[in-house]
């Protein structure tokens, strides 16, 4: 029995011509040739192993293309049910005032313990009465500073039930008097006040009248002053009486312009009849800050008990 070499042909023949390898024959009729088969079942294990790693790649090719699915749509969110922020109100406007608000509102008392009645306001006191009737004495306050009040009483002395300013004129007096520890009051009117008042600065007043002569030839020249109080205290000076001693006060407080003015009251003349003098007084204002007098206006305080002439002099 002859081995595989005597089987011409054989892949250990070289140069058989009959059974070339591309034929694959096994000369003994059973296929392949044995080491053909086993150099292809080596031949097929990497090609199973690069289908299955195919097959493993396409699988993780799916499921990526669906996380990529996912990923778009986490790329665009859809609108989730959340709460949406609570949304900032603009807060109700506060109302405003109308004019019907202010006619529901109560008036006014006409009468408080602290009621500054003004020289305006105390114009509209004049007592009614029939026209062409004799019309009472009015007053006006006297010797009081600009910065102070005149009060005004429930009873001679007693509580206090108003104020007046140091212009405050048109008081009427009701005709009631009373002396109290040598002090006389005097019950007045005076824009819906009555209260109790001391005559000492109360005066009815005459009418105005140009006194700009007679102050500078009383002093010997037009006088001038450093500021308005100053020149207003000058002016006067040449009214004033040493016995009695007269009380000067500064009325109108000082306004300083193109042309300045101050109010001065003189109270207190040996005159029987003239209680006073109150004096406007007008200055011009130099390029140095000083003020030279241009003109005064005066009038006269009368008493009380003598009453103003139809004239507008003290009786």
């Amino acid at each position: 029995m002859t081995g595989p070499t005597d089987f011409p042909g054989s892949p250990d023949l070289p140069g058989s011509p009959d059974f070339p390898r591309s034929q694959g024959v096994d000369p003994r009729g059973m296929g392949r040739p044995p080491d053909d088969g086993f150099i292809a079942m080596k031949d097929r294990l990497p090609l199973g192993i690069a289908l299955l790693a195919l097959v493993v790649a396409i699988a993780a090719l799916v499921v990526a293309v669906g996380d990529s699915d996912g990923g778009d749509a986490a790329a665009e969110p859809a609108v989730s049910p959340t709460t949406a922020a609570p949304v900032a109100t603009t807060p109700p406007p506060i109302p405003t005032t109308t004019i019907a608000t202010i006619q529901t509102l109560p008036p006014a008392p006409t009468t408080t313990a602290a009621q500054v009645v003004t020289a305006t306001t105390a114009a509209d006191a004049d007592a009614a009465g029939d026209e062409g009737a004799e019309q009472p004495l009015v007053l006006a306050v006297v010797g009081i500073g600009h910065d102070s009040t005149l009060n005004v009483r429930e009873t001679p002395g007693g509580a206090l039930v108003g104020k007046l300013d140091s212009q405050t004129v048109g008081i009427v007096p009701t005709g009631t008097v009373r002396e109290v520890a040598d002090v006389t009051w005097y019950e007045v009117r005076a824009a819906g006040v009555v209260g109790w008042v001391s005559g000492e600065y109360l005066a009815p007043l005459g009418a105005a009248f140009d006194a700009t002569t007679e102050i500078v030839a009383r002093l010997g020249s037009t006088p001038s002053a450093s500021n308005m109080t100053a020149l207003g205290r000058t002016v006067a000076g040449a009214v004033a009486a040493e016995e009695p001693a007269s009380r000067v006060r500064v009325s109108g407080e000082p306004q300083v312009g193109e042309v300045s003015e101050i109010t001065m009251d003189v109270v207190g003349q040996p005159e029987d009849s003239v209680h006073g003098f109150r004096l406007h007084v007008f200055a011009t204002r130099n390029s140095s800050g000083t003020f030279t007098l241009r003109n005064v206006e005066g009038r006269l305080m009368c008493y009380i008990d003598r009453g103003v002439s139809a004239a507008d002099v003290c009786n």
